[in-house]
């Protein structure tokens, strides 16, 4: 099958690694294109590899997972990085979304959740594991009692941003320069301190702005 989704795989678990290789080969639409042990490794290999996906647990020996997320992305800023990882609690998920994160699973959950992040993440998409849903209910990454709410525009122009629409395209849509759009993009990000356009789509599926 051609253009099958390219993942490289970064985890301290050779065992691991090699498992999730085996499985993840057993699909038709995916690929695993390298490996690393390390979040030195990981940074140093990558850019060998066309990968799509960065597949990469949060705690690595030399370096954190979050550390080489925010500079990989920083840097590949079309890759996707899914996190998978043991970590469950509030300020983990926050943190990991705060890097530019795409997909965040548990290693607990089932090998078909993963396949479904994969594809989702890789389709434009958010995923968070199903066993997390009550952390984002609780309130991670807003805050609605202190944030000032959002006028009409900007809640128009929130819902466009979060389905992948650029600044052009609502621009267009709206029948505004795009300056405007700009004007709105920057007061929405500034209201509810959003660092990156990750938040801003996770905000908008908590608050039934959008699905994910």
């Amino acid at each position: 099958m051609e253009n099958k989704i390219k993942i490289f795989l970064a985890d301290d678990h050779k065992i691991l690694r090699e498992s999730l290789e085996m499985l993840l080969s057993q699909e038709e639409d995916i690929q695993v294109v390298g490996q690393a042990e390390d979040g030195l490794e990981t940074e140093k290999l990558f850019p060998q590899f066309a990968a799509d996906i960065l597949l990469l647990d949060i705690s690595m020996p030399k370096k954190s997972g979050l550390d080489v997320a925010k500079n990989l992305i920083y840097t590949y800023p079309d890759l996707k990085v899914i996190f998978l990882t043991m970590h469950k609690n509030e300020e983990m998920l926050a943190e990991a979304f705060h890097t530019g994160a795409r997909g965040y699973v548990l290693k607990e959950n089932a090998f078909e959740e993963l396949i479904t992040a994969i594809r989702n993440v890789m389709d434009g998409k958010i995923y968070v594991s199903s066993v997390l849903a009550p952390v984002m209910l609780n309130g991670f990454l807003q805050n609605e009692k202190t944030n000032k709410d959002l006028s009409g525009r900007e809640r128009e122009v929130l819902k466009l941003l979060a389905e992948g629409f650029s600044n052009k395209e609502i621009a267009d849509c709206l029948m505004i320069s795009i300056k405007t759009v700009e004007t709105h993009r920057a007061n929405i990000m500034r209201k509810h301190n959003f660092k990156n356009i990750t938040e801003l789509v996770l905000y908008a599926a908590r608050n039934h702005i959008i699905e994910i």
